[in-house]
């Protein structure tokens, strides 16, 4: 199984994911925002194969987290999910307004270099495909 690294300044939502994960059988890193993190990543023994972050939290937010990775070399393989109820609302907003704040919402994922993103609220049946393909995806050398 895998090792993921769960970031999100909201306590339950952290405390389910890492549980849910858990016992899906990964190991599980948290962080309470992007500083925090990348303080877990220097001074822990495992290396997340996977990185599952919320955008919006105080300190180091998750596009500048995602950001930060994308540009480490040692980091730079690792895939990035950010989850935000802002790009649900956006995807909402698009649907009755058109195209133009469908392109700023998916701007996020090409900004920061995100290998995807999820809108809050989501169901645990599509993160899991999500980061099954993910996984799955990655060069040969990282599996």
């Amino acid at each position: 199984m895998a090792t993921i690294l769960v970031v999100d300044d909201e306590k339950p939502v952290r405390q389910f994911l890492v549980a849910a994960f858990e016992q899906e059988g990964h190991h599980v890193l948290e962080a309470h925002h992007g500083r925090h993190a990348l303080h877990v990543l220097a001074s822990s023994s495992l290396h997340p194969d996977l990185v599952l972050s919320d955008i919006m939290m105080p300190v180091v937010g998750g596009l500048e987290l995602c950001s930060i990775l994308k540009a480490d070399p040692s980091t730079a393989h690792i895939p990035v999910v950010l989850m935000s109820a802002a790009h649900s609302r956006a995807s909402e907003a698009s649907e009755a307004s058109g195209p133009s704040t469908a392109s700023a919402a998916s701007g996020a994922s090409t900004v920061s270099r995100a290998d995807a993103i999820i809108a809050k609220p989501f169901d645990l049946d599509t993160l899991d495909a999500l980061i099954e393909r993910l996984l799955l995806n990655r060069p040969a050398q990282d599996r």
